[in-house]
C-alpha cells in the first residue's frame, strides 16, 4: 500500500493535532479532581493461565504521571487512560513506592494464593519523564520479597526497552518477568494512522530477540477493531498481525476489546455516530479463524475493565451479551473454541449484516482524511 508522502503526513498531522486538543480539553476538565499520588486508582483480581493452571493474579493501575506521547503526540486515539493520571507532572519517587506497598501490605488481600502481580500505569513503566528507573528497580525488588509471587508483569511502549534496563530488572528480582507492549497491529499504517503509534515492525522483532537473551517474555497487546476500520477490516486486520505474530514463539497473545471513553477520537467519532466498537461476534470469528489457521500462540481476552470508566464497550445485545462474555472466560481458562461455536442469537444476522453491507473507500489514507474533515465540521 503506497501513498502520496506529502498527504500521508499531512493526515498523520491532523490526527495528532486533534488528539493533542483533546488532551488539552481533558486536562483542564480532570485537573480539578485529581487524586492523591500515594494511592493506587484501584486493585482488581484477574484470572489467567501460569504454569498450565487458572489462577488469580492481581492487577494495579497505579496513579502514573501521564503517558508521555499524550503530550508529545496526543497518545492513542482509543485511550482515555491519560484523564486518569497526573497530566504529565511527574509523581515523586516515594508516592510510587508508597502506592505499591499499600497493597502489598493490605491485611485483606491473601498473597498466598496469588502467583502473578501486573502493575501498570497507564504509560510506559520504562519511561524515565513517567517514573525513575531506580523507583521501578525499587518495587519490583520490594515485590521480589513476597515469596508466593512468582511472576511480575509490568507494561511498557516496545521503544523503552533497552539492554541495561532488561539486565538490570535480572539483577533485583529472581521471578519470572513479563513486559506487556501496545503492539496494536502488525500494519504499521493501522498502527500510524488510526491510533497515533508510530515504530516499525523491525524495532519490535529486535525488542523480542534483545528480551528473549535475558529470559523475559513480550507480550504484545493486540488491538480489535481501531477506529476508521470495518468490522470485517477488523478482523482481518486481527488475524494477518496474529500470523505475523506467530514465528516469534511468544508465552502469550493478549486481544485487546475496544472501550469507548472519554476526550479521546473514538469517543468523538462513536459520539457522533460515526464508528462503534467491535461486535462481540467479531470476537468469535477471530478465535474460529485463528484455529482454521492452526495458530498456536496462546491469545488472552483481556476483561474491558480499567483505569477510567468506558462509555460503550464490545458487545452484542442484551440477550447475549453475559453468555459470550461467560463462554470467553471459559475460553481463556481451556483454549477450547468448541465453547463459542455453538453459540447462537437473532443479532447475529445483524452483524453478518454490517460486515457485508459495509462499503467504504477502499483507500484508507482518504477514508481517515475524510473522515476527519466530517468529524470537525460537526
Amino acid at each position: 500500500m503506497s501513498f502520496n508522502t506529502a498527504f500521508y503526513k499531512d493526515v498523520r498531522d491532523d490526527v495528532s493535532a486533534y488528539m493533542k486538543q483533546l488532551r488539552e480539553f481533558s486536562k483542564m476538565e480532570s485537573s480539578k479532581k485529581m487524586d492523591l499520588n500515594n494511592k493506587v486508582l484501584f486493585t482488581e483480581m484477574r484470572r489467567g493461565m501460569f504454569n498450565n493452571e487458572y489462577i488469580d493474579r492481581l492487577v494495579l493501575f497505579l496513579k502514573g504521571t501521564g503517558c508521555v506521547l499524550a503530550t508529545e503526540t496526543g497518545g492513542c486515539t482509543f485511550c482515555g487512560f491519560y484523564n486518569a493520571t497526573n497530566f504529565g507532572v511527574k509523581i515523586p519517587d516515594n508516592d510510587y513506592i508508597e502506592q505499591v506497598k499499600n497493597v502489598l501490605n493490605d491485611k485483606e488481600i491473601d498473597f498466598s494464593s496469588i502467583p502473578v502481580v501486573c502493575f501498570y500505569n497507564d504509560g510506559s513503566l520504562l519511561r524515565e519523564e513517567e517514573i525513575s528507573f531506580k523507583t521501578l528497580l525499587k518495587i519490583i525488588s520490594i515485590i521480589n520479597e513476597k515469596d508466593s509471587i512468582k511472576k511480575i508483569t509490568l507494561e511498557a511502549r516496545i521503544e523503552d526497552i533497552t539492554e541495561d534496563k532488561l539486565s538490570e530488572i535480572k539483577k533485583v528480582t529472581n521471578k519470572e518477568i513479563e513486559i506487556a507492549v501496545g503492539f496494536e497491529s502488525a500494519n504499521p499504517i493501522i498502527r500510524d494512522l488510526c491510533i497515533n503509534k508510530s515504530f516499525e515492525n523491525r524495532i519490535f522483532e529486535e525488542k523480542c530477540k534483545l528480551a528473549k537473551k535475558y529470559g523475559i517474555s513480550i507480550v504484545p497487546l493486540l488491538l480489535l477493531k481501531p477506529p476508521f476500520l470495518t468490522e470485517h477490516e477488523a478482523i482481518e486486520d486481527y488475524i494477518n498481525s496474529l500470523e505475523y505474530l506467530e514465528k516469534f514463539n511468544l508465552k502469550r497473545i493478549d486481544m485487546e476489546l475496544l472501550t469507548v471513553e472519554k476526550f479521546t477520537m473514538v469517543f468523538d467519532l462513536w459520539q457522533k455516530k460515526m464508528f462503534n466498537p467491535p461486535k462481540l461476534w467479531s470476537v468469535i470469528e477471530v478465535l474460529k479463524k485463528r484455529e482454521e489457521k492452526g495458530l498456536k500462540t496462546p491469545l488472552y481476552i483481556s476483561p474491558a475493565s480499567y483505569s477510567v470508566p468506558a462509555e460503550a464497550k464490545t458487545s452484542n445485545c442484551h440477550k447475549c451479551d453475559d453468555s459470550i462474555n461467560r463462554a470467553i472466560e471459559n475460553y481463556n481458562k481451556s483454549g477450547d473454541i468448541s465453547i463459542l461455536k455453538d453459540i447462537e442469537c437473532s443479532c447475529k444476522k445483524e452483524w453478518i449484516d454490517l460486515k457485508t453491507q459495509e462499503n467504504l473507500n477502499e483507500n484508507l489514507l482518504e477514508r481517515i482524511n475524510q473522515i476527519l474533515k466530517q468529524l470537525k465540521a460537526k
